[in-house]
């Protein structure tokens, strides 16, 4: 019955009553034991077959496999069609299924109108005959590889290419030898934690009906002289008495390391030339299926002489899945949970889910399951259990992606109505980082490339830096928060790897947006002579080769703050680089006013209050400023009345006259100079 489910030892199952209405309608009902027909013969075919011998080349063997399968027959009593069974035969587990009857009185008996299942007995007089392969058994396995591949969403290529590496060798092993070719032997499954590596490699076991040894990397590992190597020999060894088999080393980098970077020591290098030997050795015997997986999310730690045809034939990257990948996944995850959520709304969701992985997926559907249950306890377990779109909603900020967690700034929950007297900056930004996201069919239909990045200037406290929070916020991708004194370090090459990990991990989660603020400290000028310029031509190279390199930069965007523009490099400014430059300055009239009017909505101020006044006595004021002004007033009128209920109109001139401007003439006149001559 195990083999017949497709259960292994161990492995839990759960049965549940037929329901009444379905009871009723489908009644199935098993035979009195007199009544089950005795079956003449039995036609048994090997579900993966390696050799041809026991089919009739030799009939000694023929008739010993016959003679073990009947007595296998006899003791099960009764059997169905399509039932498994399996049997030791030459140092080997072999399984086979019962097919349906060459009869055609016994065909007609197992014809019914219901769905009763046809049982027969079986008895010492009942034939035993060994079938090949034919067309509907294609057909039936082709289902159940679409069902083992149906439990992976998104990876439809990487599947593909898989399936043309590894289902042949493991099913058919002598088409390779007809031509007088080695099958492949192994493949190396890289990518981001959480992309579903292990799981792909389960599903390929599944699909070709094979046996799978998952291992570990770390687990192998012993203290003690010789035994990881001992361990290791034991898996293969397991392996090709499993056969056909598939071995999955997983972080296959912590056992095998780069030899010559001298990070391990003599343990790891004997590790790594056992397993070169052992998988050299998978080539010896001509009915050796056996097949090895490796995943790992750092491909490049892995000692080279792996990496080569006749070990790791192929590496394949299972990278971060893309808006149709996650809708896949989403769906998959859905599958065997009750729930209301639409095709739509699963799009729109997964459009949302940036840079999330299937594992973070997971965790989202976990998540929001658990909200659904909290929800339906709370109003009195009334209802139907169901997931809904708003619990996805609701779990989907709880769930960073794996991706970004090392970096990942969550981005302030700041909107561009908070942020007063820059509407045309405001505007601009969303040309260039939300138009591209939102209607992306434009951009490819005009043949626009959207800007690779924008850079904010102007005086200090003209809400820079707010603005680019507003903007990923507003946006919903990913934000990446980079100051320009953190990224630089006394150790050389330290902050090149930096800046080269942080475009990493944007790439890893696009759509991103890195925003570098103070970038003036990161990219200054290669052009000074000073000691610090040419301490910096490192990372500015570094910079530049990121943005417009060799590797394209896809689904990043970057925004850079800066008080001091006429310092940064003028390589930076060029197009492809920093494309838009966009000036900050201070308010005016109008802008002052909405600036006073959002600071003033958290507070309590007087009737009196003259808004437009307030904003002429503060001319050339910043966007801080007024803000430090408004704070100012408050803390004038509790020194004066610790009971005042609102802060008063004089309290705002009086703050007025204390403000110092730190936005003069000279400081806008350098910035209008700087701008004229690029």
């Amino acid at each position: 019955m195990l083999l017949t489910a497709n259960l292994q030892p161990g492995q839990s199952a759960h049965v549940y009553p037929v329901p009444r209405t379905a009871a009723a309608n489908n009644p199935l009902e098993l035979p009195l034991a007199s009544q089950i027909p005795d079956i003449a013969e039995v036609r048994l075919q090997e579900v993966r077959r390696g050799e041809d011998v026991p089919v009739g080349a030799e009939p000694k063997r023929s008739d010993w496999l016959r003679l073990l399968l009947r007595e296998g027959l006899v003791d099960l009593k009764y059997i169905t069609s399509k039932q498994i069974l399996e049997v030791s035969y030459e140092q080997r587990i072999r399984r086979y299924r019962v097919q349906e009857p060459e009869n055609i009185e016994m065909k007609l008996s197992s014809l019914s109108l219901d769905s009763t299942p046809q049982i027969w007995s079986v008895n010492w007089d009942t034939v035993v005959t060994i079938v090949p392969e034919s067309a509907s058994d294609k057909v039936f396995e082709e289902n159940e590889q679409e069902v083992a591949y149906g439990s992976v969403g998104g990876l439809d290529k990487q599947i593909s290419q898989i399936r043309d590496l590894l289902e042949i060798p493991l099913t058919r092993p002598e088409l390779f030898r007809h031509f007088g070719l080695k099958p492949p032997r192994g493949i190396l499954l890289h990518g981001p934690p959480g992309t579903g590596k292990t799981h792909l490699a389960r599903a390929i076991a599944a699909s070709t009906q094979s046996s799978v040894l998952v291992v570990n990397g770390p687990e192998l590992s012993s203290a003690f002289h010789g035994e990881t190597e001992s361990k290791l020999r034991d898996v293969f060894k397991e392996a090709h008495a499993k056969s056909p088999c598939i071995v999955v080393l997983d972080e296959v980098d912590a056992l095998v390391p780069r030899r010559e970077d001298g990070a391990g020591g003599e343990v790891e290098k004997r590790v790594v030339a056992t397993l070169l030997t052992l998988l050299d050795g998978m080539d010896s015997g001509e009915e050796s299926r056996v097949v090895v997986i490796g995943t790992t999310n750092r491909p490049n730690a892995i000692d080279p002489a792996l990496r080569r045809p006749g070990r790791f034939d192929r590496e394949i990257e299972i990278g971060v899945p893309d808006v149709e990948a996650r809708y896949l996944i989403l769906q998959v995850l859905l599958t065997k949970t009750p729930h209301s959520v639409s095709d739509a709304q699963l799009r729109a969701i997964a459009s949302r889910a940036h840079g999330y992985v299937g594992a973070d997926l997971g965790a989202m559907v976990r998540e929001a399951g658990t909200i659904a249950i909290k929800r339906w306890l709370a109003g009195g377990s009334k209802g139907t259990l169901t997931l809904s779109p708003e619990d996805l909603e609701t779990s989907m900020p709880l769930i960073r992606p794996s991706a970004m967690r090392s970096v990942f700034v969550e981005a302030p929950p700041v909107t561009y109505s908070q942020i007063g007297g820059q509407a045309p900056v405001i505007q601009k930004l969303r040309e260039a980082v939300e138009w591209p996201l939102l209607h992306p069919e434009s951009f490819q239909r005009l043949g626009v490339r959207p800007p690779k990045g924008v850079l904010l200037y102007g005086p200090p406290g003209c809400s820079k830096t707010v603005l680019a929070r507003a903007c990923a916020h507003e946006s919903g991708i990913n934000f990446i928060a980079v100051k320009g004194p953190e990224v630089l370090n006394k150790f050389v090459g330290e902050s090149e790897r930096t800046v080269r990990e942080i475009f990493r991990k944007a790439r890893a989660a696009s759509p991103a947006i890195i925003f570098f603020d103070e970038i003036d400290a990161l990219a200054t000028s290669r052009s000074s002579d000073s000691d610090a310029g040419s301490s910096h031509e490192g990372v500015l190279t570094s910079l530049l080769n990121e943005m417009d390199g060799v590797q394209e930069l896809v689904g990043v965007t970057i925004l850079a703050a800066t008080n001091r523009p006429y310092a940064i490099d003028s390589a930076l400014m060029r197009p492809g680089r920093l494309d838009r430059l966009l000036y900050v300055g201070p308010p005016d009239q109008s802008g002052r006013e909405e600036i006073l009017k959002i600071r003033m909505r958290s507070m309590s101020i007087s009737s009196d209050v003259d808004v437009g006044e307030i904003a002429q006595m503060t001319a050339g004021c910043s966007g801080a400023e007024i803000t430090a002004l408004c704070q100012e007033a408050a803390l004038l009128t509790m020194r004066e009345d610790m009971e005042a209920q609102a802060v008063p109109h004089a309290a705002f001139v009086k703050a007025s006259l204390e403000i110092k401007r730190q936005i003069t003439a000279d400081v806008l006149l350098k910035f209008e100079r700087w701008r004229a001559s690029l």
